[in-house]
């Protein structure tokens, strides 16, 4: 190989490189631009920094090649290392793999209010990002929770943003001396009348049961409560059912204690002991 052929090889080769690591980055501009409009930006971030690192890979192979490099052996050296790096980073290849079957089955995007249960607590909050190997969340009080993606596989994950309508139960403890049959026609009613509570299916009301101090009036509905308003639409129900209680002159269960006589003598005492 005379030295001109060698030069113009060794330019190829830079071109390549050169070719390959502009190529990258604007690949996963494009992509994530993409992602600016999209309900799921985690997914389109992954895709843009996978694309941008394959590309100068196979740009480094296929300059290495064009310089006469076996690239065969290249391959096998990188097969090698990455299974000496799966097994002594194994944990963290569960959470990159935990962090793919994330992104592609979609349990969960970013934006969801969720909750995992883990190995020793539970954890829930606001997704705001689906990386290789975590998820963020945000918790209720604004704090940053880490969760590793293996917790959020290999646990129940409730997600909460889901579905727009939820069911709410809310227990009303009553008196014994109640009427049962009027406290609950008007719980339902009232409840019913309350923003953003379902018409259809009905608001119901049901006993729960007796106990030595009262009963309990139970109501089921549906109501259209995303996780933004959840709360603000209970306390709403509960503040109704507690004005219209007190105009109703509705007690409260309360605890009564039975006091039993001494039993008295069946017999006066022989006078003669």
């Amino acid at each position: 190989m005379n030295w001109m052929t060698f030069l113009v090889r060794i330019g190829i080769f830079l071109i390549i490189m050169l070719a390959g690591f502009l190529l990258g980055p604007i690949i996963r501009n494009v992509i994530e631009k993409m992602a600016r409009n999209a309900q799921d930006k985690g997914v389109y971030t992954f895709l843009g920094s996978l694309a941008s690192n394959s590309i100068k890979v196979m740009a480094f192979i296929i300059a290495l090649s064009s310089i006469g490099a076996d690239t065969t052996v290249l391959v096998g050296a990188f097969s090698a290392l990455g299974v000496g790096l799966s097994l002594a980073l194994k944990n963290n290849m569960a959470n990159v793999a935990g962090g793919m079957q994330i992104l592609l089955t979609r349990p969960f995007k970013v934006g969801d209010y969720i909750s995992v249960a883990g190995s020793q607590q539970m954890y829930e909050g606001t997704c705001s990002a689906i990386e290789i190997m975590y998820t963020s969340l945000i918790t209720y009080d604004n704090t940053v929770v880490i969760v590793p993606n293996s917790t959020l596989i290999e646990n129940v994950v409730t997600n909460y943003s889901n579905e727009n309508y939820r069911r709410m139960v809310i227990t009303i403890p009553v008196a014994l001396h109640t009427d049962t049959v009027m406290a609950c026609r008007e719980f339902a009613a009232v409840a019913g009348s309350v923003n953003n509570v379902l018409s259809e299916p009905a608001v119901s009301c049901i006993l729960s049961g007796y106990n030595p101090d009262g009963t309990a009036a139970v109501l089921k509905l549906y109501a259209y409560a995303t996780f933004d308003n959840y709360w603000p639409v209970l306390y709403a129900i509960n503040d109704a059912i507690q004005i219209r209680r007190k105009e109703l002159g509705i007690d409260q269960p309360s605890s009564s204690i039975m006091v039993q006589e001494p039993e008295q003598a069946s017999r006066k005492p022989d006078s003669g002991s």
